[in-house]
């Protein structure tokens, strides 16, 4: 049921409609409120020279989760603009470790991945709201592939206990 729900969610997001845009935003917002707890409560456990940041990381996650369901619209818009850019970033350092590594088998697919990475970041920067576009595509893409992977996974281990044999 919940991979059912997963797809849905995912095409819902990648239909574009403002209420279900603006969820990617609340749920960033939870996300970063949840990180932040987690950081926090996991700090006292850490070496005292590194407390102080784990602390201070997990403030800001709260405070940027706060911020997320404050505003929303930014939320997205930040968010999708550091995509964007991680994508061309990424996409360059693939390339060229790639390149380095061309005795290895299969070098060339870095290769490509990192000119596909690198020409989406750079497609989405080239135009303003573009970043968002590709964001919420990207979100929409991954939601329905992990919502179909939550439905097919049980299916397949169904068949496979039905046709393995007795011991």
């Amino acid at each position: 049921m919940l991979g059912l729900l997963t797809v849905v969610y995912g095409l819902l997001v990648m239909s574009l409609r403002p209420a279900a845009i603006a969820t990617l935003a609340v749920l960033v917002g939870f996300a970063f409120i949840v990180t932040g707890i987690t950081q926090i409560s996991l700090a006292g456990g850490m070496d005292r020279s590194w407390r102080w940041l784990a602390y201070l990381s997990g403030v800001v996650s709260v405070i940027a989760g706060i911020a997320a369901f404050a505003w929303p619209g930014l939320t997205l818009l930040v968010l999708a603009v550091v995509i964007a850019w991680a994508l061309v970033i990424n996409g360059v350092v693939r390339i060229v470790g790639s390149v380095a590594n061309r005795d290895r088998d299969l070098w060339w697919l870095g290769l490509l991945a990192g000119a596909v990475e690198l020409l989406l970041g750079l497609w989405a920067i080239s135009a303003p709201g573009r970043e968002v576009l590709l964001l919420v595509n990207l979100v929409g893409i991954y939601l329905i592939v992990a919502g179909l992977d939550a439905i097919v996974d049980p299916l397949a281990g169904r068949r496979r206990e039905r046709t393995e044999p007795v011991r």
